[in-house]
């Protein structure tokens, strides 16, 4: 067993309260790790009080997804350890009203993402495809053979999987990656294809806030940019949903996919916090790389696939400062 795994096993042995955490606007990736980490403590830890906490509930229906316990905020209530999944710090999964933070628990970290993570207690990243990969990579460390992959663990771990790599198309995944994936259809046949499909599909009215990204979309050589501004939103009096939707669609199938664009960024205002707006940073490979840029705005992710948070008073504010980033992270 690895030394890493043997720390998060005596952490866990000694805990009673447990609480799972994922970031905010949780994706596949985030659901299926923190699923599959409480089925193991369920499992093999029945004594133990385990809980997984989000804001929402996946779009599709997934295996498990009864024991996500939806909450608006997140305060501590006896927890004596809090596991993060699939984000690297407090500040990607909490809002300013959220208090568990301040908690005396012992604090674990599982991700995959490059960025620099909060002190906790144990940190656990081997830079791996997903999370799901992670904890499953953990499980079957700290089980070897006794760990049983049920046809439920199997359905969770492939849809976490494909979702982080694109369905093997990103360069994050490795030999390991598939060797897991090979373990977990020889234990269930899911059909990757048809929940690929739902996945795509989004409801009709997120076509509404798409038009207006699409109306604010500009270019400046390979790069592209949109946004949608507070004032957009409540004149259209779109839903936090469609919005959402919109703001995926634009970042994964749009920004990039012009001619002649190979990198971009997508804003929208927070839900969260006044004066907050999110940025998502997406890149073809071997052009430029968005990690570096997202870290100066105090956010993270990957070389080709990272988001931030900045602060500003409406949405040009925050494109100015978004382009500024952008200026002095490429010019140095």
């Amino acid at each position: 067993m690895k030394k890493e795994s043997k720390q998060f096993k005596k952490i866990l042995e000694r805990a009673k309260e447990i609480l799972i955490l994922t970031h905010k606007g949780p994706d596949f990736d985030a659901f299926c790790s923190g699923l599959i980490l409480k089925e193991y403590i369920n499992t093999y830890y029945p004594k133990k009080n385990v809980s997984f906490k989000a804001r929402q509930m996946p779009t599709q229906n997934i295996p498990h997804m009864h024991e996500v316990k939806v909450v608006e905020e997140i305060h501590s209530e006896g927890e004596d350890l809090v596991i993060l999944t699939d984000a690297g710090n407090w500040n990607m999964c909490l809002t300013s009203k959220d208090t568990i933070s301040e908690s005396d628990a012992k604090l674990v970290i599982l991700d995959h993402h490059d960025t620099q993570s909060d002190s906790t207690d144990l940190t656990i990243n081997n830079n791996m495809s997903s999370a799901t990969e992670q904890v499953l990579e953990l499980c079957m460390d700290m089980r070897g053979s006794k760990f049983n992959i049920t046809e439920d663990i199997s359905i969770l771990g492939q849809i976490g999987i494909i979702s982080d790599t694109g369905r093997f198309l990103y360069e994050n995944a490795t030999p390991n990656t598939y060797e897991i994936m090979a373990k977990l259809r020889r234990v269930k046949d899911f059909d990757i294809e048809d929940f690929s499909y739902k996945n795509s599909k989004f409801p009709l009215e997120t076509l509404s806030p798409l038009t207006i990204y699409i109306k604010n979309l500009q270019t400046d050589g390979d790069l592209s940019y949109t946004y949608i501004s507070k004032e957009e939103i409540d004149t259209g009096e779109f839903s936090k949903t469609s919005v959402n939707n919109a703001h995926q669609f634009v970042r994964d199938k749009i920004i990039r996919h012009i001619q002649g664009i190979h990198w971009g960024f997508v804003i929208k205002p927070s839900y969260y916090k006044d004066n907050i707006w999110q940025v998502s940073f997406r890149s073809s490979k071997g052009y430029q790389k968005v990690d570096g840029i997202a870290e100066k705005l105090g956010g993270g992710g990957h070389e080709y696939s990272a988001a931030a948070r900045v602060e500003a008073n409406d949405s040009k504010e925050a494109l100015e400062v978004v382009l500024d980033a952008i200026k002095s992270t490429i010019s140095s």
